[in-house]
């Protein structure tokens, strides 16, 4: 996950909730004369930013990286927390026996979830190396660096245990991948035979994924996504060998989760008037790309699908 450094001089501080509520609105507040960092007269002077706790890793001198914490709980960068993975991971019935791959790790929120819940040794792995150093160090003050381990990885250079993991786990994060048949055919490739795969992602609901709200949507991501479309993801699992045995369209949840805590930040935000260095243009941003999110979602042609199958025995096939 790659999160656009911004000029820190984009918006006021003073006009911050004003051009939140306006973009929420799906209007743009008018562009300042200039730019003014002080408070409005009689405003509380209390500051707004991300703790840090004595984190040393690069990355959380970024304030994109710090906004997008502040609003999704600690270790998370999007939507769901500890009770979602939970919610998510609970028919697959994981053990402190067993060892679960999650793809997409982030800030390792869901792999020390996965951890916390299950007691199964889990290894993150993340595209960002910066991400993947700041994870890393969340997972070793939380005492987990081996059992919830985060690390980098390049996709082509990306090495698994054959036949190594009980479980595959990946919420939203292959649909910025390009190389979607290296990524899934290493995921396969680590499996037991037996072995689950539980993903949540953004998939066009037709297999045409060209309209133009989707156009519109890829244009106005950070990172640009390459979209599949539910039908071409199932069969390309269902093609390397695993049974597909879940595809449920969890849009409305996602969706809620979206608008609830983009709610309580934005109502939090409003009632401190100091912000932490940078946070203007970094919360912009980030409540720009999650209004373009729910935007696409409510045109119908994407929507947030669960996936779950079980690799067959190869012999088998």
């Amino acid at each position: 996950m790659r999160l656009p450094q911004l000029p820190s001089n984009l918006v006021s501080q003073k006009h911050l909730t004003k051009r939140l509520q306006a973009w929420w609105a799906d209007y743009y507040f008018g562009p300042e004369a200039e730019i003014d960092d002080e408070p409005e007269e009689g405003s509380p002077q209390e500051e707004f930013g991300a703790i840090t706790d004595g984190r040393k890793a690069a990355a959380w001198s970024d304030p994109r990286l710090q906004v997008s914490e502040e609003i999704w709980s600690q270790g998370f960068l999007s939507p769901g927390g500890d009770d979602e993975v939970a919610s998510l991971i609970r028919p697959l019935a994981l053990d402190l026996s067993m060892m679960i791959v999650d793809f997409g790790a982030g800030l390792g929120g869901t792999t020390r979830a996965l951890h916390n819940r299950t007691g199964a040794w889990v290894s993150g792995f993340e595209s960002s190396p910066l991400i993947a150093e700041a994870g890393a160090e969340l997972s070793y003050l939380a005492g987990l660096q081996r059992k919830a381990s985060i690390e980098a990885f390049e996709l082509q250079d990306l090495s698994l245990r054959e036949s190594g993991f009980n479980a595959v786990f990946s919420k939203e994060a292959l649909f910025t991948l390009e190389d979607k048949e290296t990524a899934f055919q290493r995921l396969y490739e680590c499996l037991r035979v037996e072995g689950q795969m539980l993903i949540t992602d953004y998939l066009a609901t037709k297999p045409d994924a060209e309209t133009e709200a989707i156009g519109k949507w890829l244009d106005s991501e950070p990172v640009r996504p390459h979209l599949w479309s539910l039908e071409k993801t199932r069969n390309f699992i269902s093609d390397l060998g695993s049974e597909v045995k879940i595809t449920e369209d969890v849009t409305p949840a996602i969706r809620k989760q979206i608008l609830a805590a983009i709610s309580a930040f934005t109502e939090k935000i409003q009632q401190k008037s100091k912000k932490a260095p940078g946070w203007g243009p970094a919360v912009i941003a980030e409540i720009e790309m999650w209004a373009n999110r729910v935007k696409v979602l409510d045109s119908g042609d994407v929507a947030v699908f669960r996936i779950y199958g079980r690799k067959f025995d190869p012999s088998l096939k």
